[in-house]
């Protein structure tokens, strides 16, 4: 019997909620003197944003190669498509702002 934790939807939610931790993580050691929409705006202004959020996806890999080395490949697929998720919001992001 396969684990509960072997679920693609477990593996997207995580995907997705690990970079935006990493992102608020970022925002609470260093900027905390501003409000979150003035550091994106700033982030935005500077055109670096696209840069941090793609940063922020690395803790992905651990959580897709940790997932792997259980063998809880419907997990590391959730992981994989969240990632593929940020890639395209980034891309589009990098050419629309």
């Amino acid at each position: 019997m396969k684990s509960k934790i072997d679920n693609v939807k477990l593996g997207l939610l995580l995907g997705l909620l690990a970079p935006a931790l990493t992102m608020l993580v970022i925002y609470l050691v260093q900027f905390t003197e501003h409000n979150f929409k003035e550091i994106i705006d700033l982030l935005i202004s500077k055109r670096i944003f696209t840069k941090i959020v793609s940063l922020c996806v690395i803790p992905n890999l651990a959580l897709f190669f940790l997932f792997l080395n259980k063998n809880y490949f419907r997990s590391a697929r959730g992981v994989l498509f969240a990632t593929i998720l940020f890639a395209l919001f980034v891309f589009i992001t990098k050419f629309t702002l």
